[in-house]
């Protein structure tokens, strides 16, 4: 889960110093004991530095992600590959994952959604390898995540929108929508079954 941040400030300081008496010291005539105190164009520029500042918390125990949610499985329903020739989606189909046993620190929850991209849309989730009955997997065709609103596009690898807990809420539900979209002018049958993992983000 990711919820921790670390603090880090850095400064770097370098200070070279070389006596006129130890280079007067120095033998003449010896090229490997020379030493160039101006070095000129032969050396890079010494600017002025500055220092980077690295904020953020270390808060207590994150929420729980709720067993019936955690590892949950979406119908996306049957259809036949015709449909794609007419239409580029199918209908939207909902899904919701819930969290409990928030701390007072979590002041907001959302979703990092990853797994195998469409080879096609970087933006989807690609099928995976199972296949049906006559051992076929469905081709020209990939799973498309939705925010709750229905029409929100959320991208593999993308963040959620964020959904605010009230003040002493523990729990909350987020709520999301998924449905196929047609990645090629022609979709070919078989089984389209695709996995996305997700972690919870906190703020």
């Amino acid at each position: 889960m990711i919820n921790k941040k670390s603090i880090l400030a850095m400064t770097v300081c370098t200070l070279m110093m070389v006596s006129a008496n130890t280079l007067a010291a120095l033998p003449s005539g010896n090229s490997d004991n020379d030493i160039n105190t101006n070095p000129g164009n032969d050396a890079g520029t010494q600017g002025t530095g500055g220092v980077v500042h690295f904020t953020g918390k270390i808060t207590d125990a994150s929420c729980n992600v709720s067993a019936d949610t955690a590892g949950q499985t979406v119908e996306l329903g049957t259809w036949a590959a015709s449909y794609f020739a007419t239409q580029k989606e199918t209908t939207r189909t909902p899904f919701h994952i819930s969290v409990e046993g928030c701390p007072d620190s979590v002041k907001s929850v959302a979703v990092l959604f990853d797994g195998t991209k469409d080879a096609t849309d970087n933006a989807l989730l690609g099928l995976n390898s199972a296949v049906d009955s006559d051992g076929n997997t469905a081709t020209g065709v990939a799973v498309k995540l939705y925010e709750s609103d229905r029409n929100t596009q959320i991208k593999i690898g993308d963040i959620s929108k964020r959904v605010d807990l009230a003040e002493g809420e523990d729990s909350k539900t987020l709520d999301f929508y998924a449905n196929y979209n047609a990645t090629a002018d022609t979709v070919t049958t078989g089984e389209a079954d695709a996995d996305a993992n997700f972690l919870m983000v906190y703020n």
